[in-house]
């Protein structure tokens, strides 16, 4: 057994436990969040869009790996493999282009209007959902229109490829088509998050210096709680953009060097791949951990850790009310 059977073993393994995991804790908000549905914040739709993606790549997509290793060959020909590209690629695209709007959403309340939940109104935010999955559908789709192809990057593989199939872009019209997809995708997302976060910070700092210097007054007191409130949702969601971008920025890197002809170890780009798809089980985690009203509403909505949680902690459930702002 060669180090690349060893390694499709260890992936099957690993993809197996992600699925499941996934499955469960997406599951699991995606639970909590429709029993809340009439006590969402508006950027909590954002949050409940995400766990659907992250579902999704779960329970379809990486099934349809899985399946390919124990079958040891593409066992859905030719349409199921242009099928889990384009889910691969779209789900994901989903989810960053989200995460750039959440970023935008923090940005925005923060500078304009801080006395507000969040900037966005509920139906704005649906809005940016549907545009969202619109444009993500139509970039994952163009290269069936326009080539009735799209190749996959997994030097291993562990995809739909065969043997005999080119593992990089090997035309013109593949490489304008990645090279596009890797800026306005994701080099322009990183950049978005990258300044919207940057300005909350220097609000964040003006603001408190300003307080200090005026002594505490009423109003720039109140200003500050309000500033602190948003910053603690801020960080939290930055918290959930910080691990996707590190569970992804491997694979951005490898496809930009598959990009450039450069050659690339098998193992290593496949392991690049499979290390972005822990994202999908790491959301619902995060959102668990960070979140203590997440929390206490997950608790309320199965009913084995609400009578455990009860046990231990009832006071902590009954004062469990507002707004399930995440």
């Amino acid at each position: 057994m060669d180090a690349l059977e060893n390694w499709s073993i260890i992936v099957v393994t690993i993809e197996i436990v992600i699925s499941l995991l996934g499955i469960f804790f997406n599951g699991l908000v995606i639970l909590t969040i429709c029993l809340n549905i009439y006590r969402l914040s508006a950027p909590s739709y954002l949050i409940l869009s995400i766990a659907v993606s992250d579902f999704l790549s779960c329970s379809l997509a990486i099934p349809f790996s899985i399946a390919r290793h124990f079958k040891k060959k593409w066992p859905f020909g030719m349409a199921g493999c242009q099928a889990h590209a384009v889910m691969i690629f779209l789900l994901a695209l989903v989810s960053l282009t989200h995460l750039a709007a959440i970023s935008a959403g923090k940005y925005l309340t923060v500078t304009k209007s801080l006395s507000k939940q969040s900037y966005f109104d509920t139906r704005m935010v649906r809005n940016v959902i549907v545009s969202s999955w619109i444009f993500s559908i139509g970039l994952s789709t163009i290269p069936l229109i326009m080539w009735s192809k799209i190749n996959g990057l997994d030097g291993s593989h562990n995809a739909c490829l065969s043997d005999k199939h080119v593992q990089q872009p090997s035309v013109p019209s593949d490489k304008v088509y990645f090279g596009a997809v890797y800026f306005f995708c994701y080099v322009i997302a990183l950049a978005v998050i990258t300044f919207c976060y940057n300005k909350i910070h220097k609000v964040t700092k003006n603001i408190v210096q300003n307080t200090r210097q005026m002594g505490g007054l009423p109003a720039m007191e109140m200003r500050r709680a309000l500033l602190n409130k948003h910053r603690r949702s801020a960080m939290y969601f930055l918290t959930i953009i910080a691990a996707f971008m590190l569970s992804w920025s491997p694979y951005a890197v490898v496809s930009f060097l598959t990009l450039l002809s450069i050659g690339l170890n098998p193992i290593a780009t496949s392991a690049c791949s499979v290390f972005a798809q822990t994202s999908f089980f790491l959301n619902p985690i995060l959102y668990a951990i960070v979140s203590r009203r997440f929390r206490r509403r997950m608790v309320i909505a199965v009913p084995a850790m609400k009578r455990q949680h009860r046990r231990i902690r009832p006071a902590a459930v009954i004062s469990s009310v507002g707004p399930l702002a995440l």
